[in-house]
């Protein structure tokens, strides 16, 4: 099922994103929680709860992340 899922947002062209030690972005990210941590940057993805999906210019759902040292 999840092969067929992924092939189906393939061809609407829906994205999904959201990824450890990405920058976080309060535009696409819904920050849950935060932690300090000396393994990542300032304002860093730490963890993902939530994968975010996106088709072209357009945030279908937000990610839900884990935001360190911000």
């Amino acid at each position: 099922i999840k092969n067929q899922l992924d092939k189906s947002f393939e061809k609407l062209k829906v994205e999904a994103f959201a990824q450890s030690g990405d920058d976080f972005d309060p535009a696409i990210h819904n920050a849950i929680s935060k932690i300090d941590s000396e393994d990542f940057g300032e304002n860093k993805i730490s963890q993902v709860f939530q994968r975010g999906y996106r088709l072209g210019d357009k945030i279908i759902r937000h990610a839900m992340v884990q935001v360190a040292n911000c």
